[in-house]
């Protein structure tokens, strides 16, 4: 039932993909352990976790928190994990001579093509940091590239704190913390994305810090990534911080105008995709802070192009085509602030009416619909938009069935609806 309710919910492509072979491997109190192949976790928990808790939710009648575990570290699933690791780094065409270098990151490439070259020995550990979409994960991918180039035998391995910690959980419900120790502690090279989400999970803190020991002892190099600097990572042991801190410290800034018209050119060229100059300018000046969302967008240009015929693509067309990917550029908070003023005007009241809590008929109506379209536009979860009204999941979750059935019913509401966020994405 809850595959059936994420079903309805999602294409059918994105939910054969991605949910259909998640397997349910316990369920206990409000926690929910799945399992899925390690190399799409990443994925799954980032673009539809909130969907399968609130399909949880929907089936169960109560909130839960989802896990996914590897399927492949699951005694009778068999897989080569060096592989699977190696690859669950989602794009291993990422190397050193593709990334684009810029004041904003020239020294965490620097740092880290030297450790690649001569893992252990110098800028250990190499701790990388800064927001998301800017390059940590490419690093990641071109130091195991390097280094396996240098060393085929190479015992490299590479993980998120997600997939740690739920391989920590596993290895102590299955009594094989021996082989979760042998993994971890007897590698060359260890890189783990998104350490920062460690902070509070006390068994998972105390193996990484024994692990981190072991390692640096045993001169193998550890390199990790988050998206704060060791220091502000709330609620994380100050003897982990102090070791992260002891090696070299390489934070990562969205890139300049020149760094993105080069990275717009570099990516256009790859494809063979001849990109007009005024083009790759307004790429490079409305997209500013990720250089992911800046790749996406040099390839759905390209997509609709190939897929129209068209030699060649002009500013209007990019604007037509990256309306979505310019709206969700901006800083959530500027995005949510527009929905909510355009949804306060178009229902006659305010803002301030709206995160309120009064009842009135017209105010719960806009409420209710402005929940809505910030599921519609935005990533945010469902316990994400219940902080900005100050409600809570079941408050959100009904209000947004309450727009979508009134949506089915009533086509002057639906048009209603697809007009607001018509004029939030132009």
């Amino acid at each position: 039932m809850v595959k059936a309710y994420c079903k309805k919910n999602i294409t059918e492509t994105a939910y054969n993909m991605w949910i259909k072979d998640l397997d349910l491997i316990s369920l206990e109190a409000e926690r929910v352990i799945l399992s899925s192949p390690g190399f799409r976790i990443n994925l799954i928990m980032e673009k539809y976790r909130s969907l399968i808790e609130e399909a949880f939710f929907n089936v169960m009648g109560f909130e839960v928190n989802i896990e996914i575990i590897p399927a492949e570290n699951i005694p009778g699933k068999n897989a080569d994990s060096e592989i699977l690791s190696y690859m669950s780094i989602e794009n291993a065409k990422y190397t050193f001579s593709n990334f684009i270098v810029g004041p904003s990151n020239k020294l965490a490439y620097t740092a880290s093509l030297r450790i690649a070259e001569n893992p252990g020995s110098v800028f250990n550990p190499l701790f990388i940091y800064g927001n998301s979409g800017l390059g940590k994960t490419h690093l990641l991918n071109a130091i195991i590239e390097k280094i396996k180039s240098n060393n085929p035998g190479a015992n490299i391995v590479y993980t998120t704190s997600e997939n740690l910690t739920n391989e920590l959980f596993f290895a102590l419900q299955t009594k094989t913390t021996y082989d979760f120790h042998n993994k971890y502690r007897n590698c060359d090279a260890l890189l783990v994305d998104d350490i920062q989400f460690i902070a509070g999970k006390t068994q998972t803190e105390e193996e990484v810090f024994h692990t981190f020991d072991t390692l640096i002892k045993a001169g193998k190099q550890i390199v990790l990534t988050s998206d704060k600097p060791p220091s502000a990572i709330p609620k994380i042991e100050d003897r982990l911080k102090t070791r992260f801190e002891s090696g070299i410290l390489c934070d990562i800034q969205p890139p300049d105008f020149e760094t993105r018209v080069a990275i717009i050119k570099d990516k256009s060229n790859y494809l063979k995709f001849d990109l007009p100059d005024d083009v790759c300018i307004f790429i490079a000046e409305n997209i500013k802070n990720n250089v992911r969302q800046i790749g996406s967008a040099v390839k759905n240009i390209y997509a609709y192009c190939a897929f129209n015929s068209i030699p060649a693509p002009t500013v209007d067309i990019a604007r037509e085509i990256l309306k979505d990917i310019l709206i969700t550029s901006q800083p959530i908070s500027v995005v949510v602030d527009n929905i909510l003023e355009k949804v306060a005007f178009t229902f006659g009241v305010t803002v301030e009416q709206i995160k309120s809590e009064r009842r009135d008929a017209n105010i719960n109506s806009a409420r209710q619909a402005a929940m809505y379209i910030i599921r519609e536009i935005t990533e945010i979860s469902q316990p994400e938009i219940g902080k900005i009204f100050g409600r809570n999941h079941s408050t959100v979750n009904n209000s947004l069935k309450n727009v979508q059935q009134r949506i089915e019913k009533d086509s002057k509401y639906k048009n209603l609806i697809n007009e607001i966020i018509k004029n939030i994405n132009d």
